[in-house]
C-alpha cells in the first residue's frame, strides 16, 4: 500500500508511527534522536523514514517533512 500512485492522488497511508516519526523528522530531529524519543533503534527509524518517503514519493527527509507541513499532519 501506498507509493507514488498514492502520493499521486494526494492520500498516502502512513502507519500510525510513521506519522510519528514524520512528525519529529519535520522538527528537525536526527534519526538517532528519534530513536532515543521512542525507544527505537537508529536502524528501526532508518528503515521508518525510507518507507515514509517511498509512501509519500519523495526524494528527501526535508520533502516529506515540507508534506507533513502542506496536509497539516503538523
Amino acid at each position: 500500500p501506498g507509493g507514488a500512485a498514492a502520493a499521486a492522488s494526494g492520500t498516502p497511508h502512513l502507519t500510525e508511527r510513521e506519522r510519528e516519526v514524520l512528525r519529529l523528522v519535520a522538527r528537525g530531529e536526527t534519526d538517532a534522536e528519534i530513536a532515543a524519543h521512542l525507544v527505537l533503534s537508529v536502524h528501526t527509524v532508518h528503515r521508518h523514514v525510507a518507507n515514509i518517503r517511498s509512501r509519500l514519493g519523495v526524494p528527501s527527509r526535508a520533502a516529506a517533512a515540507a508534506w507533513a507541513l502542506r496536509t497539516g499532519l503538523i
